[in-house]
């Protein structure tokens, strides 16, 4: 084997591309936007100021930020077809292949796919960004029994206002207002990730932005990354009270299986999107019924850390899956949609990375990925396999590895 054949399994640690949208530094325990740190933006700013941010490359002024409030608020209002669509798929759809169906059909709504000028790709953008927090807020309700929902079309409605009100049907709160606008600010970005880097991959082809944020959903839906959230809410519901803890975690770590929330690919500090959504559960919950998930989520964090540490030696610390999944199930998401919620709020980061890959904004020349492999299959001399007529099959050649075939299929 020589050094050109070395492979680094899952891409950890490889750097694939140059960008501008944002830093994650994983020992400093460092997120910025376009330069800002997240904690500044999650205290001072709004989604739509993210947006701008992420998209333009630098923070709104007043009169930019009334124009992206108001593209943003016409951009909510779903075409009738795509409407059909959800109606269609109550009973017997999944959240995430609704979600990633519905992308892909707001396509046909799109005025500005084909033209691959960077004003086109970001009219598409913040359209693709007002629709998908309608598409889960419709989709929410009438999975639940209600009618479509108010898309709220009118700019001085926020987006976090729009989306957290489509989804539980009624008027919300100031305090609730603000809250999801923390959390979609939270969730916009992060670098390459498992679904950015779907939607990187499918922008090197010079893929329309609907096509490569549909496959960014499809990523996301799997549950070792967008299912995180709802895997952590999922494990704090099997304990009614902070004494059923210990023998949980024990039982857990026994068997050898993942405490969720704890750890993460990059970060070996906190996860600094974990600190802020912390402090934003003590006090979004405090007094409130569902402030048990928070205080059972303190237990498990405190007691895993402290076993994990003396048991196996590793130090993990809380992500951000650890505290949002308990927030937003007290503000009434159900867990099935939480990885649509992720997706809701990362839709803006997607974009702007399509838009930075194809108009090769860090790089010098925009190029489709092509990654090498290694084969490891079936090979018997240097012409290959020998292709035998039908009744004188049997295994093959006599080097690889062996499979039912067809059989499996029985």
């Amino acid at each position: 084997m020589t050094g050109m054949d070395v492979k680094n399994i899952g891409l950890r640690g490889v750097t694939v591309a140059d960008t501008r949208i944002s830093l994650v530094d994983g020992v400093r325990g460092l997120l910025l936007y376009r330069g800002y740190h997240i904690r500044d933006l999650a205290e001072r700013a709004t989604y739509e100021e993210v947006v701008h941010l992420l998209l333009f490359d630098q923070l709104p002024t007043l009169d930019e930020l009334q124009l992206i409030r108001a593209k943003l608020a016409e951009a909510r209002k779903l075409p009738d077809e795509v409407i059909t669509y959800l109606k269609l798929r109550v009973g017997t759809g999944r959240t995430m292949d609704v979600l990633q169906g519905a992308v892909a059909m707001l396509a046909d709504d799109d005025p500005d796919l084909g033209d691959e000028t960077r004003p086109a790709m970001l009219r598409s953008s913040v359209r693709l960004i007002g629709r998908m927090a309608t598409v889960l807020g419709t989709w929410l309700q009438l999975k639940s029994g209600g009618s479509v929902p108010d898309p709220f079309a009118d700019p001085n409605v926020s987006h976090a206002r729009a989306l957290v009100q489509m989804i539980l049907g009624r008027e919300v709160s100031a305090d609730e207002e603000r809250l999801m606008d923390t959390l979609l600010i939270l969730h916009a970005e992060h670098t390459f990730n498992a679904s950015t880097f779907s939607a990187r991959q499918v922008a090197s082809t010079l893929a329309h932005v609907c096509a490569c944020v549909a496959s960014a959903v499809g990523a996301l839906s799997g549950r070792l990354h967008g299912g995180a959230n709802a895997r952590v809410m999922d494990m704090l519901l099997e304990m009614k009270g902070p004494e059923d803890v210990p023998a949980w975690i024990e039982a857990r770590i026994t068997a050898r299986r993942r405490i969720m929330g704890l750890g993460h690919a990059v970060y070996r500090t906190e996860d600094p999107r974990a600190a802020i959504l912390r402090a934003i559960a003590v006090k979004s919950l405090a007094g409130k019924e569902e402030e048990k998930w928070l205080t059972i989520a303190t237990e498990v964090e405190r007691i895993a850390r402290e076993t994990l540490r003396k048991e196996r030696g590793l130090d993990l610390y809380p992500n951000v899956d650890f505290f949002s999944g308990p927030i937003l199930y007290a503000l009434g998401l159900p867990t099935e949609m939480f990885p649509a919620f992720f997706a809701v709020s990362r839709v803006v980061g997607w974009c702007a990375h399509v838009i930075e890959e194809q108009l090769a904004e860090a790089q010098p020349k925009a190029t489709i990925y092509r990654p090498r492999s290694s084969y490891v299959g079936r090979f018997a001399g240097p012409e290959g396999c020998e292709l035998k007529p039908l009744e004188q099959r049997g295994s093959g050649c006599t080097f690889g590895v062996d499979f039912e075939g067809s059989k499996e299929l029985a």
